[in-house]
């Protein structure tokens, strides 16, 4: 190729990314794959689709590696508006020899501009799309390519490591299996699974699977270790993956021995489920009047919450001013970029702060001085008013029994 269709080759990428309807001009098949054989020479044929319907002028180049063994059959020409599509081939000619792996190259089809022509000037390139070629060469005897995807968890906590493996040799693969243990962030191993069993044919591909119950296991980050045997040869592979969301909970707000017109100190407990530390969390707390404006916003300190632990965090309100009545509240917590949000009440008395949920309480709410003793009196008023009402029953029927 000379330097003048590379230059082409190269820009085309470059339009692809910049063009600004990259809708006008298709390609089919995106890849085509061919297996070696030493002095293979095969013609191979893709469509250019003009989506669009527009007259265009088109140019194509090989690049990539097997470039020189690559001769496109038209290089260029023109579509017309009535033209949907048409199909370009190319020949390849592989050489006696190439080194056991992938071997790949691109098929580069550029779109130009109306007006333009086969020189340097074709800095007005309105789209390229490419096909790639893979050529795969096999191993000298047996050899297995493979890969670790992790999927889920599922509903039911059910993650499923699945392992699609291609025999690359020139011979079978008779037995393929894997072995995958898993490791917390801790490195402490909580899981070993193993797979099903399987034998592959040279150049196809199967897959194993092992699947995981992690309904019981922590939130938090994993490390799958994977151990591909395969006829007393071994290949390792590894994946991170998480279980749960990384995320803090509020369990309760509290707010001890407190007068009105004083600093009010918010106890907040917090619970880490994740199985990792938790640095760096603050919370932020805003109250508004009852015009829904902002009449306080206070904050507590940073604090690193250990994993699978609680931590009580504390924050401050100066009451000063603040009269008697309950206030809409919005408390944040905040971490690693994240923001945990909660809308709260606060009834503020003479002498206590409670603290109560929208649609689920947070913190109780305390009894004032006396209430809990009169709930009592009512209660034990009830007992025996029942009490009097079965047995006055009672006698009733027997009597009415007796009469009989």
């Amino acid at each position: 190729m000379n330097n003048k269709t590379a230059f082409l080759a190269v820009f085309g990428i470059l339009a692809l990314l910049l063009a600004p309807n990259v809708l006008a001009l298709g390609i089919s098949p995106g890849r085509t794959t061919v297996d070696f054989t030493p002095g293979l020479e095969r013609t191979v044929s893709f469509s250019i689709v003009n989506s669009e319907n527009k007259d265009m002028n088109i140019v194509v180049a090989a690049q990539g590696e097997l470039k020189d063994y690559i001769t496109i059959n038209d290089k260029s020409f023109s579509m017309s508006s009535e033209e949907g599509s048409r199909q370009v081939t190319y020949t390849i000619r592989l050489p006696k020899e190439l080194s056991p792996g992938l071997h790949t190259a691109e098929i580069v089809v550029l779109q130009l501009p109306e007006e333009g022509k086969l020189s340097e000037a074709y800095i007005g390139a309105a789209l390229a799309v490419v096909t790639q070629l893979h050529v795969n060469v096999p191993y000298p005897g047996k050899y297995a390519e493979a890969s670790l995807n992790v999927i889920g968890p599922e509903s039911d906590g059910k993650i499923s490591f699945v392992m699609p493996v291609l025999s690359r040799g020139e011979f079978d693969l008779v037995n393929v299996r894997a072995t995958i243990d898993i490791y917390t962030s801790l490195n402490k191993k909580v899981a070993t699974l193993n797979t099903n069993e399987v034998s592959i044919p040279s150049r196809k591909r199967k897959e194993i699977v092992a699947v995981w119950d992690s309904s019981k296991a922590p939130p938090g980050p994993y490390r799958a270790v994977a151990t591909l045997l395969y006829d007393e040869k071994s290949l390792t592979l590894e994946k991170d993956f998480e279980v749960g969301e990384k995320r803090l909970k509020i369990e309760k707000i509290e707010v001890n021995d407190f007068s009105l017109g004083d600093i009010a100190k918010f106890e907040m407990l917090v619970e880490n489920t994740w199985s990792e530390a938790v640095r760096g969390v603050y919370s932020e707390m805003n109250i508004y009047n009852k015009d829904k404006k902002l009449m306080a916003e206070f904050k507590s300190p940073t604090y690193d919450i250990d994993p699978l632990s609680k931590t009580l965090m504390v924050s401050f309100w100066d009451t000063a001013g603040v009269k008697e009545g309950t206030y809409d509240s919005t408390v944040y917590l905040r971490y690693g970029g994240k923001s945990e949000k909660e809308d709260l009440k606060i009834e503020v008395r003479e002498n206590e702060i409670n603290v109560i949920g929208l649609g689920y309480a947070i913190s109780e709410r305390r009894a004032p001085r006396g209430e809990n003793n009169g709930l009592v009196t009512i209660l034990v008023i009830a007992i025996v008013i029942l009490v009097m009402i079965n047995l006055l029953w009672f006698l009733f029927l027997r009597r009415k029994i007796k009469s009989r």
